[in-house]
């Protein structure tokens, strides 16, 4: 596929193209950035050095209606066919792998029409890490700061302007639309772009070998790490909420005197009402039982199930969590157990 040339200062011009579409992009709000649907795109927040919330939600909502009903029991599914063709723009390339990882589960034995078709609706338009976070490790589990694997379109920041890297037919569309703001890459782009991929993946300071951590872990279910690592945990769930790649999620029915709602929401194994029985039993009663779960759904089971971990090394469970409870360093001491 070809290679283009885009001027930042005629980004907004290229979003502007695609305004047929429901375009999500990073925005900053107060200290944070996050993912949300761009009404104006000077509130766009390309910036590099600050890692933005998980954009999972554009295609896997964290409050979700399902259907609504009444007192006569009438029923009226929520359909998600009804939704716009949709770009998220400016997801980072660890976060477009996150749903190559997430697709199968939805796929699954029953297949989820809510996200397939919020999937299948979706662009995926990535910008490099230029600059990798102080916690990501996406290389220690096939991953790379310039991965192009789930992206239709790989943005790379240059000094006044865009590398664009076309992946896919959607891709291919999308450039089509804006190409009147776009000229062909020349050699001289191409090798510096390279350039910054090389320099890049030597600025990733965490590693972990994860060679043999499903064994390992079917050999120490009962070992005393647990209870060392889940001695911190305050139980707040902010590891899996932050998590690109997890997907639990609670029913909840909403109702007033007359009309109510079925309503999908994002839950977290962390949570103890989360295998909480109706009889009052709990076969995870502590966050021992609770953080072990977690490490072991993705460094095992879902290595089991689908054949690769269920993470993608971005680092943002070491990196928010409030009582420095270090994904790294729990797998590190997994592989030295005895």
């Amino acid at each position: 596929m070809d290679s283009y040339i885009l001027q930042k200062e005629k980004l907004n011009n290229f979003l502007d193209s695609l305004k047929e579409y429901e375009i999500w992009a990073p925005v900053q709000k107060d200290a944070t950035t996050l993912f949300e649907v761009i009404r104006d795109f000077q509130n766009i927040s390309l910036d590099l050095n600050h890692q933005p919330i998980i954009s999972k939600s554009a295609v896997f909502p964290q409050t979700e209606p399902l259907f609504t009903f009444d007192n006569d029991a009438a029923i009226k599914e929520t359909s998600p066919k009804e939704e716009k063709d949709t770009i998220v723009f400016g997801i980072r390339p660890c976060d477009a792998r996150s749903f190559k990882l997430l697709d199968p589960v939805f796929e699954g034995d029953f297949p989820d029409p809510y996200y397939l078709t919020r999937r299948n609706k979706t662009a995926l338009i990535g910008i490099a890490c230029n600059e990798p976070f102080p916690n990501c490790f996406c290389t220690s589990i096939d991953g790379n700061p310039f991965s192009k694997e789930g992206l239709d379109l790989l943005f790379t920041s240059l000094n006044d302007s865009f590398y664009i890297e076309v992946i896919t037919d959607k891709g291919k569309t999308i450039i089509d639309k804006a190409s009147s703001h776009l000229t062909q890459a020349k050699a001289e782009d191409t090798k510096e772009k390279e350039q910054l991929a090389k320099a890049s993946e030597g600025k990733i300071k965490r590693q972990i070998n994860l060679d043999g951590i499903k064994e390992k872990l079917a050999a120490i279910f009962e070992h005393a790490i647990w209870d060392k690592f889940s001695s911190k945990c305050i139980g707040c769930g902010i590891c899996t909420y932050s998590c690109p790649t997890c997907y639990c999620f609670d029913m909840q029915d909403e109702s007033s005197a007359r009309k109510g709602r079925r309503v999908r929401t994002w839950d977290s194994c962390m949570f103890a009402e989360y295998t909480l029985h109706a009889s009052g039993h709990n076969p995870r009663p502590t966050r021992t039982e609770r953080l072990r779960n977690r490490i072991y759904h993705k460094f095992k089971f879902n290595i089991d199930n689908f054949g690769v971990p269920s993470c993608v090394g971005c680092g943002r469970c070491i990196a928010l969590c409030p009582v420095n409870v270090d994904l790294i360093e729990i797998l590190s001491t997994i592989k030295e157990a005895e």
